[in-house]
């Protein structure tokens, strides 16, 4: 009898997927950003947390989500101490990155950054802007040479919510943010959804999110065919959140 139980312990261990024994240490952002996500009473949640757990169900991965401010999330992934980042792009402290064989997925979540302003300020082009804010850790790319050559004051803060009332009240002359995110968090402030608006004259960047490991390369893979394989179960999470 007991040669049999542990027959069948033994057994039952080898069909228990290796991957579903070890949690995977998933690093995300703590700072609030929907759609994409948030953190709320310990939760990670939003277009990141729907997306990744999808591909987790169906592939037998167990995640365990990891929420950190920016800077410190990018020290964490670098050490080891989270499996998986996201978001990442490769433009992002590639200096630090220097020398880590980081792997990137394929696009993940698709993204606008640019230059938001009150509506009587639109169409009136880039001499008007002499302070622009922005959120810490975010890198106004179309406008660092203006920075660099002090045409251009950036001004940073943690909270989204304070920038946006900063250009409300003229405090700066514009953001640079995710029009996307803009318009959710406006709605969450109970201030008219035109309270600030993009400019698509100014410069701004459109690109994507990735999903990034340095020592996992292999869950990079398995993802990229989960996006590939999966297309319409991807399209149908990002419209639920209005991505």
């Amino acid at each position: 009898m007991k040669i049999r139980l542990a027959l069948l312990l033994c057994l039952s261990l080898h069909l228990v997927p290796s991957q579903a024994q070890e949690a995977i240490r998933v690093g995300v952002e703590l700072q609030p950003y929907q759609p994409y996500s948030e953190v709320e009473n310990g939760e990670y949640r939003g277009y990141a947390r729907e997306l990744l757990d999808a591909f987790a169900a169906e592939q037998g991965y167990r995640f365990v989500y990891t929420p950190l401010p920016v800077r410190r999330l990018l020290g964490d992934f670098l050490g080891g101490r989270v499996d998986l980042k996201f978001p990442d792009h490769p433009q992002w402290n590639a200096d630090q990155k220097a020398g880590h064989p980081v792997r990137y997925s394929q696009p993940a979540a698709p993204y606008v950054d640019g230059v938001l302003v009150k509506p009587q300020y639109l169409g009136q082009g880039k001499a008007r802007i002499r302070l622009l804010g922005t959120q810490n850790g975010f890198t106004p790319w179309p406008y660092l040479e203006d920075i660099r050559a002090q045409r251009i004051k950036l001004i940073q803060a943690n909270q989204i919510e304070s920038l946006l009332l900063m250009a409300a009240s003229d405090r700066v002359d514009a953001v640079y943010l995710n029009p996307r995110v803009v318009t959710h968090q406006l709605r969450q402030m109970r201030l008219a959804p035109d309270t600030l608006v993009f400019d698509p004259q100014l410069a701004h960047v459109e690109d994507h999110y990735y999903l990034s490991s340095i020592h996992h390369p292999e869950l990079i893979e398995a993802f990229d065919r989960f996006l590939e394989r999966r297309a319409e179960l991807v399209a149908a999470i990002r419209l639920r959140h209005g991505l």
